[in-house]
Parts: C-alpha cells; structure tokens; sequence
C-alpha cells in the first residue's frame, strides 16, 4: 500500500508541478505528508541535499522520501512516480510545440504558465524560508554565542549567507556550483 501511495504522490508532484525545481518544493511538501510525518526543518534538509546532489530536484527528493518512507523499493516507486508523467508531458509537448509552434493558442498558453511558474517559486522561498531563517540550531551558536539569534529565534548569519549568495550569483555571476561550496563550507564552520 505504501508503494502506491508513494507512487500516486509523486506521480501528481510530477504532472503537475510545472517549472521544475525549485517551483514544485512546496507541492512536494503538501503532498509527502500522507505518508510521512516529515516536518518543515527535515523538509529543508532534504532540499538542501537533492540540491547539492546531481539530477533534477524533484527526482532527487523523490528518491530520497521514497527511502525514508519505504527502503530501496520506495526510492525506486516514488522516482519512476516522479519522473514518468515529465517523460510523457515533455514528449507529447515536443510534439505539439513542432506541428503548431506559429498557433496563437499555443503561444498564448506558454505566456500564461510564466507567471503561474513564478508563483510556484515564490511557494517554495516561503516554504523554505521558515526553517532557513526561524530556527533553534542558528549557525554560529556554538561559537559566538546567542548573537547569531535574537528576535524569535532568527538566525542572522543564515541570512548573511542568504544575501551573500545573492549578491554573489546576482551581482558578480559567480558560479552557483562555487558559491554553494563556499557557503556549505561557511556553514559547516559556522554549525561547529
């Protein structure tokens, strides 16, 4: 029965999460709470480790709540879930996109999904933004103390990473790959 289920959650996760990435974190979350009792700061750990491994976000995750939820065979369940329906979308839009790519409908469709997939991504900085910045193990903690925290537990240096990388990969087009070792070697450091 957990196969199914895992099965059915990604398959939706992965019908309907257009945009990809980072813009479906929030329909994983909603839709992995049938099945497991993993909470908003588990939830980020698991994001933060399908983005530092290679593949998809999605696929990642799914392989990795898959195992949590069910061992191997829930890994394989719940990617296969994931992946399929982008398989099949993504070849029957190829399709569609090459017999009619001059149709105003089609045109008119594509221009509509830019702004739905812009909210998604938005869900998932709300989503990820609690358990980044609102947390009881602030980085830093064990080394200067509860300077790191104030207000409600706010962890700043999380956010001075935070804007660092923004700065790093908006202003000066560092490179995402470099900034993200960088910063996890910082907060490896900071987390001592």
């Amino acid at each position: 029965m957990i196969y199914l289920e895992l099965f059915w959650a990604f398959f939706k996760i992965g019908t309907f999460g257009f945009g990809g990435g980072m813009a479906i974190i929030g329909l994983i979350y909603e839709n992995i709470q049938i099945f497991t009792h993993i909470n908003q700061y588990q939830f980020a750990d698991i994001v933060a480790i399908s983005q530092t491994t290679p593949g998809p976000v999605a696929v990642n995750a799914a392989t990795y709540i898959g195992y949590l939820s069910a061992g191997i065979g829930g890994s394989i369940v719940a990617t296969l879930g994931v992946a399929i329906p982008a398989f099949l979308i993504v070849c029957v839009v190829a399709i569609i996109m090459e017999r009619h790519k001059k149709s105003d409908y089609i045109m008119g469709v594509i221009n509509e999904v830019k702004p739905a997939t812009v909210a998604m991504v938005a869900l998932a900085a709300i989503t990820m933004s609690k358990p980044a910045f609102l947390t009881e193990r602030a980085l830093g903690s064990n080394i200067i103390g509860s300077i790191s925290t104030w207000a409600s537990g706010v962890d700043v240096i999380a956010i001075i990473i935070a804007l660092l990388t923004i700065i790093a990969i908006g202003k000066f087009k560092i490179s995402p790959i470099k900034v993200m070792i960088v910063m996890g070697i910082a907060g490896a450091l900071l987390g001592v």
